[in-house]
């Protein structure tokens, strides 16, 4: 009888080790599975990690390449630039060269325009003289270029040419008479008074105006001045300017 309670007694103190173990068994386990789980969070984690940072590094490389690239072009425009910039100081020491022969060379063409103008008919005298003037005072400018100086004196040489080919009729005051002038190329230059009683043309011999009394010069000016003017038919030019011309 006592055996058997000290058999049934060693059974239960052993299933109760047994549970007791197990139980422990199980806790190792579970504890052992949240390690595990914590080092794969951790692990992955740093495989997330080590991935970008790879792909940082690979950027960084790309951008690396990228300077290099950029640096080299920036090089070869600053080389470029420097080149362009010798090329640019070799130019300007031949403009000043130049400009020591271009500008007393243009001063000339100016004074001789001067002197034509002052020889010339009288025609648009205010208009010529401040063109002259401008010439004159664009040739102290600083701020305006060799060939724009030269251009501006070509203009004017044009100018005057032009005149030369052209029939003008045009404005102005005279010996404190208002006027109509007419300008026929450089043939003639005539006036008419705007009450018609007086008329006169340039003799530049005398270099002074004669006057012409006939009234058909008179008639034939202010036909001529209304052609010139677009007011009437240019056909009738030659025939209205015709007594006026036989005169001289």
């Amino acid at each position: 009888m006592n055996r058997n309670r000290i058999l049934v007694s060693l059974i239960l103190f052993s299933s109760t080790l047994f549970a007791d173990a197990l139980d422990q068994s199980r806790e190792v386990i579970s504890q052992t599975n949240k390690t595990l789980v914590a080092s794969q969070k951790r692990i992955n984690d740093t495989d997330k990690q080590n991935m970008q940072m790879y792909d940082e590094y690979k950027n960084a490389k790309q951008e690396i390449k990228n300077y290099l690239i950029y640096n080299k072009q920036l090089k070869e425009i600053v080389d470029s630039q420097n080149e362009e910039i010798t090329t640019l100081n070799h130019e300007i020491e031949g403009i000043e060269q130049t400009a020591e022969k271009v500008m007393p060379f243009m001063a000339k063409m100016i004074d001789a325009l001067d002197q034509f103008i002052a020889s010339d008919f009288p025609f648009l005298a205010q208009e010529r003289t401040n063109r002259l003037e401008m010439l004159k005072t664009n040739m102290k400018r600083a701020d305006l270029s060799i060939a724009s100086k030269y251009r501006q004196i070509l203009e004017a040489y044009q100018i005057e040419i032009d005149y030369g080919k052209t029939i003008e009729a045009y404005e102005g005051e005279l010996d404190q008479k208002r006027v109509n002038f007419l300008k026929v190329g450089r043939i003639g230059l005539y006036y008419l008074s705007f009450d018609k009683q007086h008329c006169a043309a340039w003799d530049q011999k005398s270099n002074s105006w004669k006057q012409l009394e006939d009234s058909e010069y008179t008639l034939s000016l202010s036909k001529a001045i209304k052609i010139a003017k677009k007011q009437s038919s240019p056909d009738l030019f030659f025939a209205a300017l015709h007594p006026v011309r036989s005169r001289k």
